[in-house]
């Protein structure tokens, strides 16, 4: 039988949201907000590729709009906690949920990570898009077998924060490390988890007060320097050094990368320029039941907190 071998072409996105260089740094945290994604690319004219908004783009972006807030007026800090804008309902798995039921968990809810409860409510760690380029790494290419979550999650304790942490801390640790959420913990346990983006919804209500979720709503307030609007270019706060693929790249290689980086989509360019984006939800879509398992397991989504080890949700 005829083996095909997947590659980046078979799999990218095509239809994408974009920005112009010149597009206003707010209106681009707008868009980003408003489709829901974490990051957009930058094209010129003529289609060229020049770099990526993404969502630590909008962080540092953020931190020069406090600085010249600091500047310009002497408007009092707001002091929003975790607590004020996380998120509770949350999709959970435990450690002896099997890895290949918590991927198509991740694919199923479009969530990036999931939380990893044990029996008695205690925070374990975080099943990501990342661990699950690991998982496929592991089953195709080292010939290990399917197993638990516990095998696969990232443990890190320094991912955490409580409810009494600062949105200025929180923006912060988004801008230092790879990770796109942090579990919000009192006493051990989950109580809700804060995302770049709900840090970035809350920074910018805090800026624009008139901010109603919708297009073309944006005012910035009276401090805010109208001049040069060059300063606030998109181009200005975007990743410049962004890998990229070619639609020739076989998946596997691109899975490796995705473990091996922070990176969560890589821009297709084709005679230099954009064709296409692939992302880790792309990739895990379309390889998840290509890779060998021990045995397949179809549970069910959502069950209750003590009905078995595929998913809870916290509320």
């Amino acid at each position: 039988m005829h083996e095909v071998e997947l590659t980046v072409a078979n799999v990218m996105t095509t239809r994408l949201v974009t920005l112009a260089p010149e597009e206003h740094v707010l209106d681009g945290i707008d868009r980003l907000l408003q489709r829901e994604i974490s990051g957009a690319p930058i094209v010129d004219r003529q289609g060229r590729f020049l770099g990526m908004f993404s969502e630590k783009s909008c962080m540092n972006a953020f931190s020069v709009i406090d600085d010249e807030r600091k500047r310009r007026c002497d408007e009092a800090p707001q002091f929003v906690r975790a607590k004020d804008c996380m998120t509770t309902a949350l999709v959970t798995v435990s450690p002896q949920c099997d890895v290949f039921d918590a991927i198509n968990l991740l694919l199923t809810n479009r969530v990036s990570g999931l939380p990893v409860i044990d029996g008695s409510g205690q925070f374990r760690g975080v099943f990501s898009e990342r661990s699950a380029m690991r998982v496929i790494i592991d089953v195709t290419w080292n010939q290990m077998s399917s197993g638990p979550v516990s095998g696969w999650m990232d443990s890190d304790r320094a991912r955490t924060v409580t409810e009494q942490s600062l949105l200025t801390e929180l923006r912060s640790r988004f801008s230092e490390t790879h990770y796109r959420r942090l579990p919000v913990l009192s006493h051990g346990r989950l109580v809700g988890q804060i995302s770049r983006r709900d840090v970035l919804r809350a920074e910018l209500n805090g800026l624009v007060n008139s901010y109603d979720a919708s297009p073309g709503s944006l005012k910035t307030p009276e401090w805010f320097p109208p001049a040069p609007r060059q300063q606030w270019r998109v181009e200005n706060f975007a990743m410049k050094h962004v890998a990229t693929v070619g639609p020739d790249y076989d998946l596997m290689s691109v899975a490796q990368e995705f473990f091996l980086t922070s990176a969560r989509r890589f821009p297709v360019i084709a005679e230099g320029k954009l064709v296409g984006q692939i992302s880790r939800r792309d990739l895990l879509r379309s390889v998840q039941y290509l890779v060998p398992r021990e045995k397949p397991t179809l549970s069910p989504l959502y069950l209750s907190s003590g009905a078995g080890n595929v998913a809870t949700v916290l509320k």
